[in-house]
């Protein structure tokens, strides 16, 4: 499977809070109890790691080289469950016999407390590991020069879409949406109240936005996001964790500042649209895993929908596509998730060989050569360039254009928005109804594409649509 990575830098802030893993602030404090706790499943052999101990997680018997040996170590298999993973971890505490001892094991919750005699102090807390699949979480309970014992919260590992390890905060408070489709994703994961920052992207052209979102219009806003992002302005929104661009001089001065973040990326594959919510979900916590997974259902159904009336059509019986954003010709290669869109809704991507990804420029030449059947058009109006509706008129008056023969045939189509573009964030699964129907009108007949944006806002953005307000959206019109 096809993956691009999502950058992940993530240093704890040493003032705002006391976490638990090494390199945080709060070095000289004595630690009296450890609590972790494993969610998720083994998926892949590897190594649960923390504090002092370590427990290999075998792929099977065979891979095992201690066998049935009598002094056989803590260890696993692959598919160990969270509660396996506790009760491992604590008999390797108790073989070990020093420093820590085991107060309480329970649905997948190890609690630890440090022996009488022994000192444990905050730097000697080390950052978890845990093999592909599990997230693990810890806090602990200090004392600081003769105070009263309290609780600080802790870190948890989860993974990107690389498999790669990403250290976040266990419950953020404050995030900042700033990365275009962030916003949108932690409505959908049900977060929006822990937005105290929001970006000039998620607002601008998006008037449906201001009026489904609860906070968006009364929210702060950076400016200019898309050529850079202020750091410092940022900064004075004090946020736990930062939903950011993949820009490693923006993420350097982000790990400089001791501040969380979450680098986006598009999507290449169709499949990675709802893991990456589920990674933003894993996140952020609080409740936001079952949403994403309730997305998930609902974004394989409807995809499944689609394919089962597509996959058997005849190469002849699929229309040549092609899809542009910004301009008309500036298209989204191989290394971008539209090609696969078309496909699945039943057409050709007559851009689909092109080794590139999103916002990709050509030639006319090259579209000529395509001569695509239909055309669909989004992200118009981006840093004052022309709208979507703008290109169309371009296209239709313009006489090269016109030997094209989606213009011939009138056969153009502005893409909708809604809340976002649905080229890039969440209603993508809408986009995919939406081309289906377009270029097969008689294989979904019974599609109702009012009905589905209906349903979707309800479901995900916990906003009624009127039928007129849902085919206004269709039709690109404001509220």
């Amino acid at each position: 499977m096809s993956r691009r990575i999502v950058s992940v830098v993530c240093m704890i802030a040493m003032v705002a809070a006391l976490f638990t893993i090494g390199g945080c602030s709060g070095q000289n404090e004595e630690v009296t109890t450890y609590q972790i706790t494993f969610d998720g499943t083994a998926d892949e052999a590897g190594v649960i790691s923390f504090l002092d101990y370590t427990i290999n997680v075998y792929q099977d018997e065979a891979s095992n080289s201690c066998g049935d040996c009598a002094d056989q170590p803590a260890h696993l298999y692959v598919g160990a469950s969270a509660e396996d993973a506790a009760e491992q971890a604590a008999e390797a505490v108790e073989r070990a016999a020093h420093t820590w001892e085991v107060s309480e094991v329970s649905e997948g919750t190890l609690t630890l407390t440090v022996m009488e005699g022994e000192t444990v102090q905050v730097k000697d807390i080390s950052e978890i590991s845990v093999p592909v699949g599990m997230t693990a979480s810890d806090n602990y309970e200090h004392t600081a020069d003769g105070s009263e014992s309290s609780e600080a919260e802790g870190e948890k590992t989860i993974y990107d879409l690389d498999g790669n390890e990403v250290t976040v905060p266990t419950d953020p408070e404050k995030l900042a949406a700033v990365y275009g489709p962030s916003y949108e994703a932690l409505v959908v994961l049900g977060q929006e109240d822990r937005i105290v920052v929001c970006s000039d992207v998620q607002k601008e052209n998006f008037p449906w936005a201001q009026k489904i979102f609860s906070k968006l219009d009364t929210l702060p806003c950076l400016e200019n996001v898309h050529t850079s992002v202020n750091i410092e302005e940022l900064m004075t929104y004090s946020p736990d964790l930062v939903f950011s661009f993949n820009r490693p001089n923006e993420l350097e001065q982000l790990a400089a500042m001791d501040i969380c973040s979450v680098a986006g990326t598009t999507t290449t594959t169709l499949e990675e649209v709802p893991e990456q919510l589920l990674f933003y979900a894993h996140a952020v916590g609080n409740g936001a895993v079952e949403k994403a997974e309730e997305y998930e259902s609902y974004f394989n159904e409807k995809m499944d929908y689609i394919q089962e009336k597509t996959k058997d059509l005849d190469e002849s019986d699929r229309p040549s596509v092609y899809y542009c954003g910004i301009d008309l010709l500036t298209t989204y290669g191989s290394y971008s998730d539209l090609p696969e869109l078309i496909e699945v809704a039943g057409g050709t991507a007559v851009m689909g060989e092109l080794k590139a990804g999103n916002h990709t420029q050509i030639d006319y030449e090259q579209l000529a050569t395509w001569n695509p059947d239909y055309i669909f058009i989004d992200h118009g109006g981006i840093s004052d360039g022309e709208s979507v509706e703008q290109l169309r008129d371009e296209a239709y008056g313009n006489d090269n254009y016109s030997k094209i023969t989606a213009v011939a045939n009138e056969d153009v189509y502005l893409t909708p928005s809604g809340v976002f573009y649905w080229d890039m964030g969440l209603q993508k699964i809408l986009l995919l109804e939406y081309v289906a129907k377009t270029i097969h009108p008689e294989l979904f007949e019974e599609l109702d594409m009012v009905t589905e944006v209906q349903t979707f806002y309800k479901q995900f953005y916990g906003y009624d649509l009127t039928k007129e307000q849902a085919q206004k959206i269709l039709e690109r019109e404001d509220p």
